[in-house]
């Protein structure tokens, strides 16, 4: 079974692991994936710009 992280933005694909499969994630998957989200560092690099998030407070 496979778990995927995926950003919550643009959907590209964050990462691709192995999990074991158990009844918990069967129900949970579709087609026997598993998908989770996050945001990518393209994303996150535009929303820091966007919203002045990695400016140092002096």
């Amino acid at each position: 079974m496979k778990f995927r992280t995926v950003c919550a933005w643009c959907n590209r694909l964050i990462s691709e692991k192995e999990c074991p499969e158990t009844k918990n994630s069967l129900t949970l998957s579709q087609n026997g994936v598993m998908i989770s989200h996050g945001i990518c560092e393209r994303c996150r690099k535009n929303l820091e710009t966007i919203y002045g998030l990695n400016k140092r407070c002096k």
